[in-house]
């Protein structure tokens, strides 16, 4: 027998109209109450009705916000040529993509973001945020209120999103280690420049290239961990500082952005001996990589993951998806000179 408004409100002890509230997320509704309804409606199978949520849709629009710490990285900007689409697909299904972008990983700033989304009325959230204790209490209070977090880019621990839409960061750093050693056997002093420690995607870089480099019995030393917070200004500085102060380092493990500023640093270091790895294929760092400062990077599909993200956020809020829904993991992809499109 279908599970519908009406038997899911009998079970629920509470009216259609409430019901309706929760699983809509509109309006007040008591918290141990909306718990309840959500709760019966997992238990008992509810399904809803999908073309009548498309039609409504249709007539009022779904907000989705999204928040990236875009403002001087130009990674994202292809991560929103993959929002752009994903808008373009379902505008007419009543989709409307609220963007909050912001500078660096400041925790308060990022919270900020957050509830500004949510004055302007989204429905479901797409964030590129920082893996802090209060941004995760965030998510997972909302969560339990009913709005759908997708994670975009880089997940955070232990919260009880959506789903995940971005790479695999062990794998990524597992690779760049796995080429290494396949072009170094010379004992290496490695520089790694990371972007931020409050992304968890960048600590996972780290910890996948550090477990094969053991795993691989490569003889090497970490001389430092710099933050460059994704700023090429600082990364060139912070660079350049440590290229000098310890002239053994034979590696530069770039596992955030700001690979521009680092190439900088290498280039006005002058050592041409420096092997050099980092991520993303931006028009900067293909031209690296061609001059060979940059050996090679390994690319994540960003325009993949900021259209899936958007998308799996829409659907959710339009009742289209279960309430088990799986990551989207992008593909791990190598490029060198030879394949690098400079177009």
């Amino acid at each position: 027998m279908k599970v519908t408004v009406k038997s899911l409100a009998q079970a629920a002890g509470v009216s259609r109209g409430t019901v309706d509230r929760v699983l809509h997320n509109r309006g007040a509704v008591k918290e141990d109450v909306a718990k309840r309804v959500r709760m019966l409606a997992k238990e008992l199978g509810y399904v809803p009705n999908r073309a009548g949520r498309a039609l409504a849709a249709y007539k009022t629009p779904i907000k989705i916000g999204a928040l990236m710490p875009s403002v001087g990285n130009a990674f994202y900007q292809e991560i929103m040529e993959g929002i752009n689409a994903a808008q373009n697909e379902f505008l007419d299904l009543g989709l409307e993509v609220v963007l909050r972008e912001v500078e660096g990983f400041d925790e308060k700033v990022h919270l900020d973001s957050i509830d500004y989304l949510l004055e302007q009325g989204c429905k479901g959230l797409c964030l590129a945020t920082v893996n802090t204790d209060l941004v995760r209490d965030r998510i997972n209070e909302l969560h339990d209120r009913g709005m759908p977090v997708v994670l975009l880019n880089t997940d955070i621990e232990n919260t009880r999103r959506l789903c995940y839409v971005g790479s695999d960061y062990l794998t990524a750093g597992a690779t760049c280690a796995g080429m290494l050693a396949l072009t170094r056997q010379d004992k290496l002093h490695i520089l790694i420049v990371t972007g931020s420690r409050l992304i968890l995607g960048h600590n996972l870089r780290i910890k996948g290239f550090e477990e094969e480099l053991k795993r691989q019995q490569i003889d090497y030393e970490i001389v430092d961990i710099v933050e460059s917070f994704d700023s090429d200004i600082r990364s060139q500085k912070v660079t350049f500082q440590m290229l000098q102060e310890h002239p053994d380092i034979n590696c530069v493990y770039i596992a955030g952005a700001a690979v521009q500023g680092v190439g900088a640093a290498l280039i006005a270091n002058g050592n041409k001996d420096i092997f050099a790895i980092g991520f993303d294929e931006l028009y900067s760092t293909k031209q690296l990589v061609t001059a060979g400062i940059i050996k090679f990077v390994v690319c994540q599909q960003p325009q993949r993951q900021g259209y899936h993200a958007i998308k799996r956020a829409y659907q959710a809020v339009a009742g289209q998806l279960g309430t088990e829904v799986p990551d989207f993991i992008t593909d791990t992809i190598i490029k060198i000179r030879a394949n690098l499109d400079m177009s």
